[in-house]
């Protein structure tokens, strides 16, 4: 059986006092083997669509438990490679995210991205809904680390 291989990469940053997601970027590498920026569109193919919005979600619910865990995220970057089978049906989604903390932050504020919390937020990332309705035999690796 052949797969096929989609390779993404996300880039956002988070500046204070809210932490919200700014400056979003998602890249894909295309058909020419060169990363191209996504922009939605009604003619994006609609695969490409829902595997980005896999992505956004996992993005989502990080930024989200962030806020909520009060960790003073500055930088997201994503490596995302999802594979499906040679007739589109997903067989494994890999996703490799990291944070960068805000250096301007107090070490009281960048201690709460503690082992414990990173590991809390990436359980809540696989919560992602949809993530939760991919099929039970998809391999599904989401790792998160603080490059401090």
């Amino acid at each position: 059986m052949n797969e096929r291989t989609f390779q993404f990469r996300l880039r956002s940053s988070h500046a204070a006092p809210d932490r919200a997601t700014q400056d979003l970027v998602v890249e894909f590498v295309g058909d020419s083997g060169e990363w191209e920026t996504q922009q939605l569109s009604l003619t994006m193919p609609g695969f490409r669509i829902y595997l980005i919005s896999l992505l956004l979600c996992q993005h989502f619910y990080l930024v989200a438990n962030a806020r909520e865990k009060a960790i003073p995220l500055q930088q997201v970057e994503a490596d995302f490679l999802v594979t499906t089978s040679s007739d589109w049906i997903v067989a494994g989604v890999e996703g490799d995210f990291r944070i960068r903390l805000d250096a301007a932050a107090s070490e009281q504020e960048r201690r709460l991205a503690d082992a414990d919390a990173i590991a809390y937020m990436q359980e809540r990332m696989k919560l992602c809904p949809i993530s939760r309705n991919l099929p039970d035999g998809v391999r599904k690796r989401i790792d998160l680390t603080s490059l401090g």
